[in-house]
């Protein structure tokens, strides 16, 4: 019964209405439009390979947050388009970080981690623990952190703080008392400043 109660909260603090959940639908498109840009500026192999872990991603997340939008699932956080749009999030943390390394070596460790991430998200048992963003962020800091390792540290702060100020927004309670429920879409804006770190880092890279 308490774990019914902590979840209906849960639930509740994660609510965003259908108008919002359209945008964050649509604001999911501004990534992809930046690494397109970036990718004919700097057609450097891997910042098209950024692109296109980009472009996995997109169909998934954009389908989940329209479903929302649509109130196609009894439950928006529990429901296997969620979880098919976070395994996408760390296939695409993969990608990243041969992207941002130019090291199969290291992309074959955020392999392993990331492998190991998706089971816990389809897993009966964690798959809606309340704790599915903590694998992601590991994600996120380890595809990042070959910009810190290469020196290139003026586009590892930039992308560091994008993501961080962004993804404050993205904080259940900050998105429901500060931003009315619009941090999610700030967020995905913030992504087009994180994409052109990540492109002009990968740029440099030597291969």
């Amino acid at each position: 019964m308490a774990k019914e109660a902590s979840h209906v909260c849960h639930a509740e603090l994660y609510a965003m209405t259908p108008l919002q959940e359209f945008f964050n639908a649509v604001t999911m498109l501004f990534p992809t439009i930046a690494l397109s840009h970036f990718a004919m500026n700097w057609p450097h192999p891997l910042v098209i390979l950024l692109l296109l872990g980009t472009v996995s991603h997109l169909p998934v997340s954009f389908t989940y947050h329209m479903s929302v939008a649509f109130s196609r699932y009894e439950d928006r956080l529990d429901n296997d388009m969620r979880r098919l749009d976070q395994s996408m999030q760390h296939v695409l943390g993969t990608v990243f970080a041969y992207a941002l390394s130019g090291s199969m070596f290291y992309m074959f460790i955020n392999l392993v981690y990331n492998v190991y991430a998706i089971i816990l998200l389809w897993d009966a048992s964690t798959s809606n623990d309340g704790r599915r963003w903590v694998p992601v962020m590991i994600s996120v800091c380890m595809y990042n952190a070959p910009m810190a390792w290469r020196q290139d540290y003026e586009n590892f702060v930039i992308a560091f703080l994008s993501m961080g100020l962004g993804g404050m927004s993205f904080i259940p309670v900050l998105n429901k008392k500060l931003f009315s429920g619009w941090g999610h879409c700030i967020f995905h804006v913030a992504l087009f400043l994180y994409a052109r770190a990540l492109a002009q880092s990968a740029s440099k890279i030597a291969l």
